[in-house]
């Protein structure tokens, strides 16, 4: 017999974007499944590198601590020929995107995908299965039944739950079920990544090379850890480009062979796809189920957690009763054009510093040395990174369901660090927890500071009064002290008073005044006070019976 209980969320794949989704899951409280193909955790190093909403992102779920992922903050990285003659450099050290993370770190994919796991333990409603895959599914009005498959025994298995998400990874199989395709380019170009480790962390460099004959990335990591992509040139057959003699010339070109200990060298094509749709139903595809992107600006990872944090929220919110399914229509209406600029810049980047002719190369670093030395303009782009799209929401849940100009709706809000009353200094997010917050300027009249406060009743969150540093001594409950004065310059910028944040850190939206009831009015089709919760609707366990 099937098993009368039901879980809120199946979570199909146990890799970064899965074991993120699931504990974002297990923080908002909802009892998760989670089901990994593999009878064993893996560890290949495969993605490496993740940008500051990454981290910020890690941050937000409570990967703090003893929970923390060994990251190596990339200070900078040179963009070189051939001959490792420096073309130019992104000096991400300087880089402050105001996010309170590193523009850039690295990261050992097995440590992190342990800490992920580590964290699932946290919540006794989450609960992790090794060896499952799920063979089929069926919705109804009220939930899918999943067959699903223990790949140690044969048995089948049935589980009912209310929401389904793919994290399965570029061959996923919920996307299969879905019926969805891919649409895009693949590359039939092979590519060898390389990893392994030193006794030290020396030499510490990061090279973006820009050689024609051997286009390609070289970095340190983390845990002494050395990371490689290069281009696999046409006459170079399969079988020789990872035996120890390939292997070894590649290293040679960066760091003494003899002082690596190689743990994987393996060839690889890549995709630019984007599945055709990302949801059916009760069912959600995240991360490379959904898109797949070439490995230049080191987003595919990124975007995949991105994604987790924009749906988990959204689901919270159904499942509290605070929100209709409309809600869940914003998951691929703000993700999906993300993703589409992502790819096109990732697409642009590589063409342009990854060119195979020896003509365009010679004039493309011929260009990129004189611009970066004589062109202020032309530094900054480089020296700031600034070919990665900013981080915005152009349409969806949010002020006006499109963003207009320079408006504020849309945009990821800042993380400054915030005195708090008998807490001393700590980063802003900390603070707000992940739940819709508005924040105030100190001296807002008291007709907005109360419609601020029915605003986070209603929305079930928080509301925080902004106190300059100068006013640090009338700071108490429910108030910060602006120590930074980032976000007094955040409220002048958006010539703003109030601002509304979402639980991801995107702005919903920002007034003045009393167009503070124009938000609340907005917003109250969307979110309103949750249902009462039923106790006996949130057993601690998942139950799996077999259907046979």
């Amino acid at each position: 017999m099937m098993s009368s209980e039901i879980v809120d969320a199946v979570v199909v794949g146990c890799g970064p974007v899965g074991g993120m989704a699931a504990n974002f899951l297990g923080l908002y409280g909802l009892r998760t499944l989670v089901l990994e193909r593999e009878l064993h955790e893996h560890h290949q190093p495969r993605a490496f590198s993740c940008d500051d909403e990454t981290q910020r992102n890690f941050q937000a779920a409570g990967l703090v601590g003893e929970l923390a992922v060994a990251l190596w903050p990339c200070q900078s990285m040179d963009y070189v020929d051939g001959k490792k003659q420096v073309l130019g450099t992104a000096a991400f050290k300087d880089v402050n995107l105001g996010t309170g993370h590193p523009a850039l770190s690295f990261f050992h994919q097995p440590q992190l995908e342990s800490v992920l796991r580590q964290g699932l333990r946290r919540f006794p409603h989450v609960e992790l299965k090794m060896g499952h895959e799920v063979v089929s599914y069926l919705q109804d009005a009220e939930g899918l039944t999943l067959q699903v498959k223990d790949r140690r025994t044969g048995r089948s298995l049935s589980v009912r739950t209310r929401y389904l998400l793919g994290c399965d990874g570029g061959h996923s199989s919920v996307r299969q079920l879905m019926g969805v395709e891919m649409e895009g380019i693949s590359y039939g170009e092979p590519w060898i990544t390389l990893a392994g480790t030193t006794p030290t962390p020396e030499p510490d460099f990061s090279y973006y090379v820009c050689d024609p004959e051997r286009p390609g990335f070289a970095t340190r990591g983390p845990l002494n850890e050395l990371r490689m992509d290069f281009l696999v040139q046409e006459h170079e057959r399969s079988d020789v480009v990872d035996t120890k003699e390939f292997v070894d010339q590649l290293l040679s070109r960066f760091i003494d062979p003899a002082k690596v200990k190689v743990t994987r060298a393996a060839v690889f094509t890549f995709h630019s796809k984007v599945a055709a749709r990302w949801r059916d139903g009760r069912v959600f595809l995240l991360g490379d189920a959904a898109h797949l992107m070439p490995p230049f600006m080191g987003q595919g990872l990124c975007s995949g957690v991105r994604d987790a944090a924009n749906l988990t929220w959204k689901l919270a919110q159904v499942r509290r009763g605070a929100a209709g399914e409309e809600l869940l229509d914003t998951y691929e209406r703000e993700r999906q054009p993300h993703v589409v600029s992502m790819i096109k810049a990732t697409l642009m980047m590589g063409r342009v510093f990854l060119s195979r002719s020896k003509l365009v190369a010679a004039v493309r670093n011929a260009l990129l040395r004189f611009s970066y030395r004589h062109l202020a303009g032309a530094r900054s782009f480089i020296r700031e990174f600034k070919a990665k799209p900013k981080l915005l929401i152009s349409q969806g849940f949010i002020s006006n369901g499109r963003r207009k100009g320079s408006a504020a709706e849309g945009t990821y809000f800042p993380q400054p660090r915030v005195a708090v009353a008998d807490r001393g200094t700590l980063p802003l997010d900390d603070v707000l927890g992940n739940r819709f917050v508005a924040l105030c300027a100190a001296d807002v009249s008291e007709p907005v500071r109360q419609s601020a406060e029915a605003l986070a009743r209603e929305l079930g969150g928080g509301v925080l009064r902004v106190l300059p540093a100068g006013r640090a001594s009338e700071a108490g409950p429910g108030a910060v002290v602006d120590v930074e004065g980032k976000l007094s310059a955040w409220f002048t910028q958006y010539q703003a008073d109030t601002v509304l944040l979402r639980p991801d850190r995107y702005v919903y939206g920002a007034s003045r005044g009393a167009a503070i009831e124009k938000l609340r009015e907005q917003i109250r089709p969307f979110i309103h006070p949750p249902k009462p919760e039923r106790a006996e609707e949130t057993p601690a366990r998942v139950s799996l019976s077999s259907s046979a």
